[in-house]
Formats: structure tokens, C-alpha cells, sequence
């Protein structure tokens, strides 16, 4: 199920300590308005927030999932170093301030860069966070893959109408490292790809989106591919 509403709705009505294995997500990363040929990025709620603001969000959506995440869970949170006002601004800045233990950081290569600008080296990468409640907490790295992970977008913008859709490929290699896992929440799902890719394994995966757009049109994909 995907929750038409703020995550924190969601969250709420989750027990301490529920039966949620995998939180997988990527928030808003509060760039302001900007522009794609097809669509605006500002168009999302919070994502054009005082940087303060901002940071204390992300701690409080944190420490909720943190909240309601099970003792041996997981949660894979996506964000990347953005340039304000010529500095640069590091999402460990608040991930440290959160409850939860930092496990690992993936870098994920994409291969190409939205911001050529000629003023700093091009920016290739995102982050990827491997959070955790309990430091024992092992995954199986069946795939033997490095702590960078080369995934190149290749969806249309003009298509998703979504100018920063994470590729199916990433939520895949998280789940193929947790095998046992049989409850995933995203609580920003975007275009829906943690949800599509649970699903397709059979996973009970529930989700939240504020934004009526992308919720609709994720509901739309997920009745065709029923339907094929």
C-alpha cells in the first residue's frame, strides 16, 4: 500500500520496534525550485526549507524510522553533498545527529552529472547510508559488490515526471543482501521504486508520498504492470 499523506502520518501508526526490516528511501534534497525540461523539482513539499530547517526534519523522519524499525533492521537512506552558497553541505551533518549507528557509506557512481557547471569538479555521485539500531547487524554480500556501486539512470524525465528517480538496480542490491527480509517501508516513495522492486519479490512493502502527482502515477504503473 502507498499512503497518499506526510510520512510522519505513516510512522505514527507503527508500533516501537515493529516488524519492518528494510526502510529504504531518498528524501526531497531540498534544492529549491529547480528546473528539468518537463518538470520543477520545487514542486515538492520541503524541498526549498531554510537549511536548519531542513536538517532538523530529516533528524525527526530519522529517528522515527529508527523508532519503528526492527531491533535487527536496516534502513538504506539516499542523499547526496549539495552546494549552498558555495559550500558544501554533507548529509552526515545531521545522519550522525540522528539515534541511528552509522554502518556504512555507499558511493554510488551514477556516470553523469546533472551539474556540469565549469566552477568545481563534476559531481558523479550520490551517497548511500547503511543505518542501523544494533552494530551486530550483518547482510549477505552475495553479489560481492564494493562499497561503489556504478548505476547509470537511464529513465526519461519527460516520461517519470520526476526529475531524480533512484533506478530499480540500487533497491535490488539491497535486497538481494537481505534475503530473509519480509517487510520493507519507503516513507518517501517518489516514483516508486522501492515499492516496485519489493513487490516483484513478493515483499510485503507499504509506502508513503505526500505528493499527489507522483502518487497517482505510481498507483497507475503498479495497476498496469498488474494487468499485463
Amino acid at each position: 500500500m502507498i499512503h497518499n499523506e506526510d510520512c510522519m502520518e505513516t510512522l505514527s501508526r507503527f508500533e516501537d520496534n515493529s516488524d519492518i526490516d528494510l526502510i529504504i528511501t531518498s528524501p526531497p534534497y531540498n534544492i529549491g525550485n529547480m528546473k528539468s525540461n518537463h518538470i520543477k523539482y520545487g514542486t515538492y513539499a520541503n524541498n526549498n526549507l531554510p537549511e536548519k530547517e531542513y536538517q532538523e526534519w530529516q533528524i525527526q523522519v530519522l529517528n522515527e524510522c529508527y523508532r519503528v524499525l526492527d531491533d535487527g533492521g536496516s534502513m538504506f537512506y539516499n542523499h547526496k553533498v549539495r552546494i549552498k552558497n558555495g559550500r558544501a553541505i554533507h548529509p552526515l551533518e545531521w545522519i550522525l545527529k540522528s539515534d541511528f549507528i552509522l554502518k556504512q557509506e555507499i558511493t554510488w557512481d551514477m556516470g553523469k552529472s546533472a551539474n556540469c557547471d565549469k566552477i568545481r569538479f563534476f559531481p558523479f555521485s550520490e551517497r548511500i547510508y547503511w543505518l542501523v539500531k544494533d552494530p551486530k547487524v550483518k547482510l549477505s554480500n552475495n553479489k560481492k559488490l564494493s562499497d561503489v556501486w556504478r548505476v547509470v539512470p537511464t529513465h526519461k524525465r519527460k516520461e517519470t515526471k520526476h526529475i531524480a528517480v533512484m533506478p530499480i538496480q540500487i533497491v535490488d542490491n539491497i535486497l538481494d543482501a537481505f534475503a530473509t527480509a519480509s517487510f520493507v517501508y519507503d516513507p518517501f516513495s517518489g516514483s516508486g521504486t522501492t515499492y516496485k522492486a519489493a513487490m516483484n519479490r513478493g515483499i510485503r512493502v507499504e509506502a508513503s508520498e505526500l505528493n499527489f502527482e507522483y502518487y497517482e502515477r505510481s498507483l497507475s504503473e503498479l495497476i498496469e504492470e498488474a494487468g499485463e
